[in-house]
């Protein structure tokens, strides 16, 4: 977050206030991108980079003044990723080689916790239940790591998408002339109907037999879009919640016991409104249903 909100300092006509944060934040990275010289401190490393050179190329092609703030976030998502993509076939680095790496590094960090686990157990005699469920924590957690670095790429697309979002936000707080928008509400949130393509591509690479090459493919496609149209589905219940007048603390109450026992359910619900939302514009008929 901080590579970009630097980058959108220096771009928007900064200031004095605003030339010495982004100076400031620049330094920052640039210690924290030289105390990681090797093994997965070298990807972050990289991916801070691209999404910085990413936001340069929104700003310059789409900045969000004329184009929208979420269409120039996804721009510089996809710019990032897609050079991310060019340096690792022009290079000797894979993504077998990535996936290894990120199957290493979260590895030995859920070793720790299990680890941490067994020692505070060995403390305090435990029974055959105790170590039967530390066993369990053990090959949940490596199962978990092994998912998450195959879906690595994804991932951290994702994550660079709200990295920007929180580095516009403190563009906004800490610029004394911000150009653009505020950053929009969740229930405001929605992009171009058109990357409806990107879930096609998804589940033709999952589906379609015969091309079991991109499968790892597929897998990222579809867990970078899901994301995507998950939002978009929370964005439309969050207005549809509010076009009905659900709020205050029963909404709380609400969300939060969803969050707890019926998460799995929820997203599954929110991508699928999402998706419709390409074709249905809930927002629109309930604010006309409300009017008429």
């Amino acid at each position: 977050m901080a590579a970009p909100l630097a980058v959108l300092l220096l771009f928007q006509r900064p200031g004095r206030r605003e030339t010495v944060v982004a100076l400031t934040l620049l330094a920052y990275v640039a210690w924290s991108v030289a105390g990681g010289a090797a093994g997965f401190a070298r990807f972050e490393s990289a991916c801070v980079f691209l999404l910085a050179g990413g936001v340069v190329v929104a700003l310059a092609l789409r900045p969000p003044a004329t184009s929208g703030l979420v269409a120039a976030g996804l721009l510089a998502v996809a710019a990032a990723s897609a050079v991310g993509v060019l340096l690792v076939a022009a290079t000797p680095f894979s993504w077998d080689e990535l996936r290894w790496m990120a199957e290493r590094h979260f590895g030995a960090q859920a070793r720790l916790v299990v680890g941490a686990l067994t020692t505070a157990a060995a403390g305090t005699n435990p029974g055959q239940d105790m170590t039967a469920l530390i066993a369990a924590v053990e090959t949940s957690a490596l199962a978990t790591t092994r998912a998450v670095a195959a879906m690595l790429p994804a991932l951290v697309l994702l994550q660079g998408v709200a990295a920007l979002a929180a580095a516009w936000a403190l563009y906004r707080s800490v610029a004394r002339h911000p150009e653009g928008t505020p950053l929009p509400a969740l229930k405001e949130f929605r992009f171009n109907d058109h990357l409806i393509w990107g879930v096609v591509a998804a589940l033709v690479t999952l589906v379609v037999p015969g091309i079991s090459a991109l499968r790892a493919v597929g897998l990222n496609l579809a867990v970078f879009f899901g994301g995507l149209y998950v939002a978009r589905g929370l964005g439309v219940l969050a207005a549809l919640a509010a076009v009905g007048g659900f709020s205050g603390p029963l909404a709380v109450l609400f969300v939060l016991f969803v969050t707890l026992f019926l998460l799995p359910l929820a997203a599954f619900a929110a991508l699928a409104v999402g998706v419709a939302d390409t074709w249905v514009d809930w927002r629109k008929l309930a604010r006309s249903a409300k009017s008429g």
